[in-house]
């Protein structure tokens, strides 16, 4: 029930970022704004890509373990980088009313994808050398 859930979500959210990127892409001159449309689409693009993931891999052991390293991996860099950006400008800039709005719309976002990038390859280069159910005993055990 839950891929089910992961892979409608999954079409859902993909159609719209699909269509924000390719919109991003085929800019000529970028603003500002384009931006901050940039870090939300390739947000939004990488959380239907996870739960295309999920719902296409997901009875796989090894491969749902992949995928919670790379979502532990986009929402601890993620929330890190929101509180940058939201926290930030209001001890640097407390008089700008907007402040906040940069960790919501651009570091959060933008620190999800560089968690879930960062997230896939320690799960691909660190946990897959080792094949499901073997136990490891030692130092560096983990």
């Amino acid at each position: 029930m839950l891929r089910i859930i992961a892979a409608i979500v999954a079409v859902v959210l993909g159609a719209p970022a699909l269509w924000m990127l390719i919109r991003l892409l085929a800019a000529s001159k970028f603003t500002a704004l384009d931006v901050v449309f940039g870090g939300v689409a390739s947000f939004i693009a990488t959380v239907a890509i996870l739960c295309g993931w999920f719902a296409l891999r997901g009875h796989l052991p090894g491969s749902r373990r992949h995928i919670r390293l790379t979502m532990l991996g986009a929402f601890i860099i993620g929330a890190i980088a929101f509180v940058a950006g939201f926290i930030g400008p209001i001890i640097f800039q407390p008089k700008s009313n907007q402040g906040p709005l940069l960790g919501i719309f651009l570091t959060g976002p933008v620190g999800f994808v560089l968690g879930a990038v960062i997230g896939w390859f320690y799960g691909r280069f660190r946990h897959e050398a080792r094949p499901v159910g073997t136990i490891q005993s030692g130092p560096g055990a983990a």
